[in-house]
């Protein structure tokens, strides 16, 4: 009789376990991040990848400092969910040049099921104000599987 409580509790526990497992796709392609690219033009005016050394970039809505003391030639920074734009300030090193981009955009909001939440996607990525030498924006929305950097920051 013992055995078959114990085949029966075990069974019980199996079950419990799959049951509260959910079968879902919640693997969201969207991002909270901008990929930004660092280029330079060679004498032939072709873009070549270069590395440059920031200090710190900060941004003030998002509270944070997130290079420090860093050679960097690809990178990402959030976006803030709460508002519709980041600023970004970008500190060089050995220098006391600053550089700085406002970005704007829109966000929108999709439930696609109650296992997973509130998906956000971030569209229109737009500059109001920018100070590089210049800047080209590649993709306006952010999205996991585009493999291209969203922003290239030109460097002279």
């Amino acid at each position: 009789m013992v055995p078959i409580f114990k085949k029966a509790f075990f069974i019980l526990c199996l079950a419990s376990i799959f049951a509260c497992d959910v079968d879902s796709n919640c693997g969201s392609v969207n991002v909270d991040f901008i990929t930004f690219s660092t280029v330079t033009l060679n004498a032939n005016l072709e873009e070549r990848n270069v590395q440059v050394f920031f200090d710190s970039i900060v941004s003030p809505q998002t509270d944070s400092v997130f290079v420090e003391l860093d050679t960097i030639g690809t990178f990402s920074l959030p976006l803030s969910p709460v508002t519709n734009e980041t600023d970004f300030f970008f500190y060089f090193t050995g220098s006391s040049r600053v550089d700085s981009i406002r970005f704007t955009y829109d966000k929108i909001n999709r439930v696609d099921s109650p296992e997973c939440g509130i998906d956000m996607e971030f569209v229109g990525i737009d500059t109001v104000f920018q100070s590089f030498d210049s800047m080209v924006i590649v993709n306006d929305t952010l999205k996991r599987t585009v493999n291209a950097p969203n922003i290239k920051l030109f460097i002279f």
